[in-house]
């Protein structure tokens, strides 16, 4: 067997357990409130940055400099979101009283 077939399926199978990680940390998140980064999320939805960036209409790039940046407009991340197949929703919580409010989007 070649080493470039044995190196290209450890390398994929690596990937699939990266991702299956990140896809159990995500279902965690959910219930536990864990945060994760933009990567991680995409991570869980078994998307590529390619399939981020041709659903946004943007290059692979573009893709990786939103993951990357620290403050990153409202919309863009509706849009990305919105690439993986998500919702993007605004919550205030109030830790004195426990309330969530969740903001309602601009019509």
């Amino acid at each position: 067997m070649p080493k470039d077939s044995v190196a290209a399926r450890a390398s994929a199978s690596s990937c699939r357990r990266a991702q299956d990680r990140t896809h159990t940390q995500c279902q965690l998140g959910r219930r536990a409130g864990l945060r994760l980064t933009l990567r991680a999320v995409r991570e869980a939805t078994y998307k590529t940055q390619v399939d981020v960036a041709l659903a946004l209409g943007t290059d692979q790039g573009e893709v990786s400099r939103i993951e990357r940046r620290e403050d990153v407009r409202l919309s863009a991340l509706r849009r990305y979101a919105e690439a993986l197949g998500a919702q993007c929703e605004v919550v205030f919580v109030c830790p004195k009283t426990g309330h969530r409010i969740t903001i309602a989007e601009p019509k």
